[in-house]
């Protein structure tokens, strides 16, 4: 095929096409702003001819493919809907679960990092997440094709998309959206925020990414929106790699009780919770002890020199609990009082460092900060960790008397609202 060829945008609007019109959709990372889009300045000259040679290298190759299939139709966000169109956005997003699900196939080109890379070349295997979408078959023009099905974890789901490049901050519900709308049709949970409420407190147990290797660079380089996007409990609120803790191997988890009593989603347009969020907040029932500290401090002064991870120290009823901020702004909180909401604990029952014969325990939840002084409403700024030894119970009482039960002394059963 020659890069002279023409290429022409087709209004589909149901009427002039067969049911057995056959597509392919295209997956991939913008990797900045997209240098040929369809606008409204462009719509019309799109129509009538789009030169193969002005299209960017990941959109030729998708090209390459379906001609090389004989499937005719390809659809493409970036061309087949009107970006600077809020309308005509809003409508596309939400006809994207079909356009995946009843896609002939998905082209993924999940390996490239930017619409310039191109994906027609030998490499090793890939995965993403558009895939839940069309789980009938998947192309990679390499040796190795991978198939995501329905019951892939939302979690996994979640890390894929955040761990790669976003074509825009601002796009990270609307995103997964058509992936949102597929799962609660399949589920029939509620979607909040990029979370389900089902699933909460898990949900909650996500953080800033993998931890950073010696060398790679700054530890935290996370920053939440100067525009608000998400709450601050969802992963959507800031802009980083998220990984679970709750997934973490080789420790038996249990969830602490939390009860979600109330939770509210205002979208910033009628039919738009699963992409453009204007406020939202939970209601939550559950275990939580404030942290006065001594002097108020930000948060960075506690780093460690750990070379694996960034994170503040601060002692709590004799035990050292971890600190993990969200985000840069987070480290340079000014605070006098911290709150802990406890979500997980972990029994390590053979874990090397266990003393007394006892058992190995790892608590982690999430770090709060007040809204408004004597209220009990949050935010989140992070979470937290923290590891004790219990004593074996054939202990004398005097051993017995450790300092994790003066850490649990202070946490309450409490309703708090998280914003």
């Amino acid at each position: 095929m020659k890069d002279s060829e023409l290429l022409e945008l087709l209004d589909v609007d149901g009427s002039g096409t067969s049911e057995q019109c056959k597509w392919c959709a295209l997956s991939y990372v913008w990797g900045g702003d997209v240098p040929l889009k369809t606008t409204k300045a462009t719509q019309l000259a799109h129509k009538e001819r789009i030169p193969l040679d002005t299209l960017p290298q990941t959109m030729k190759d998708a090209v390459y493919v379906c001609r090389g299939l004989g499937i005719r139709y390809l659809w493409i966000d970036a061309l087949c809907i009107i970006q600077d169109d809020q309308e005509d956005l809003r409508e596309e997003v939400n006809h994207m679960p079909e356009v995946y699900q009843y896609a002939t196939l998905t082209i993924c080109a999940a390996s490239s990092t930017s619409i310039y890379d191109g994906f027609l070349y030998r490499r090793g295997y890939w995965t993403h997440g558009c895939h839940a979408m069309n789980v009938r078959i998947a192309i990679d023009c390499s040796e190795s094709i991978v198939l995501l099905s329905c019951s892939t974890s939302w979690y996994d789901v979640v890390h894929e998309y955040t761990t790669r490049a976003a074509s825009l901050a601002s796009d990270k519900l609307r995103a997964l959206s058509a992936v949102a709308r597929v799962y609660h049709l399949e589920t029939g949970k509620e979607y909040l925020a990029g979370l389900w409420k089902e699933d909460i407190p898990t949900a909650l147990c996500w953080g800033n990414g993998p931890k950073v290797r010696r060398g790679s660079g700054p530890f935290l380089t996370s920053q939440r929106p100067r525009e608000y996007r998400a709450p601050s409990w969802s992963w959507a609120s800031i802009d980083t790699p998220v990984r679970y803790w709750h997934e973490d191997r080789g420790a038996l988890l249990k969830m602490r009780k939390l009860q979600v009593l109330s939770a509210s989603i205002t979208p910033t347009y009628p039919d738009g919770e699963f992409d453009s969020i204007a406020s939202a907040f939970l209601v939550l029932h559950g275990s939580v002890r404030a942290v006065p500290l001594t002097t108020p401090i930000e948060l960075q002064e506690f780093r460690t020199e750990d070379p694996t991870y960034r994170f503040s120290c601060i002692w709590v009823a004799g035990v050292r609990a971890r600190v993990y901020p969200d985000a840069f702004e987070d480290q340079h909180e000014t605070l006098d009082t911290l709150r802990f909401l406890l979500l997980t604990e972990y029994n390590h029952s053979h874990h090397p460092n266990i003393r007394f014969k006892g058992r190995y325990m790892t608590y982690r939840g999430l770090v709060l900060k007040s809204v408004q002084a004597q209220s009990d409403t949050f935010s989140r700024i992070g979470h937290f960790e923290t590891e004790i030894d219990e004593p074996d119970s054939r202990l004398p009482d005097y051993l017995k008397a450790w300092t994790h039960a003066k850490f649990f002394d202070s946490f309450e059963d409490r309703t708090i609202t998280l914003i």
